[in-house]
């Protein structure tokens, strides 16, 4: 039987040779979560939704913008810790990055990319009226710059980050369901 290949490996990371010369990454905590957080917004009689964005640097993008490393906009994601369930995941990112304790309903999973093992596994809920803790963030100098920000549903269909075009058309179905107006 034919097994693929370790060709480099860290503490992060591992890249892969399959017998067939195709190579891969297999991160650790190879799958992740993407989290969309919403609010509802009543305006005259016109309820719509709000989305928490969480702008973040981009591992591949190191562009700075008057010192200080450029953001790029997404849903709050993260990786599975090794046994944890991706609702357990969901969950845990959400406390650490907003301060929200939440349930997080399933929206759905994709695969990232062809050169990657890694499935994103997609949750929402809804934090109208909900006040958050103190978000612990994880220490990193990566996310000690990241910064959340409320914007209107629309925002989504715009972004580049894949989860938020995916999550971007299943909410809008949902919400769309719900008799809510997703658009100011």
């Amino acid at each position: 039987m034919d097994t693929d290949k370790t060709i480099f490996s860290n503490h992060w990371l591992v890249i892969k040779e399959t017998p067939r010369r195709f190579y891969y990454l297999e991160r650790k905590g190879k799958n992740s979560v993407a989290v969309f957080l919403l609010r509802r917004i009543d305006a005259a009689n016109s309820p719509t939704y709000e989305v928490l964005i969480r702008q973040q640097p981009l591992c591949i993008d190191n562009t700075e913008i008057n010192g200080q490393l450029k953001l790029f906009p997404c849903p709050i994601t993260g990786a599975l810790d090794e046994g944890e369930s991706p609702e357990e995941a969901a969950i845990r990112e959400v406390y650490e990055e907003t301060g929200f304790s939440v349930k997080v309903l399933p929206l759905g999973k994709y695969i990232v990319g062809t050169q990657t093992n890694e499935t994103c596994y997609m949750y929402y809920t809804d934090v109208t009226g909900i006040e958050p803790d103190v978000a612990q963030q994880d220490g990193s100098y990566l996310e000690s710059i990241s910064k959340n920000e409320w914007h209107p549903f629309e925002y989504l269909n715009n972004c580049d980050y894949s989860a938020c075009q995916i999550g971007y058309f299943r909410l809008r179905d949902i919400l769309a369901i719900q008799n809510f107006t997703i658009y100011r």
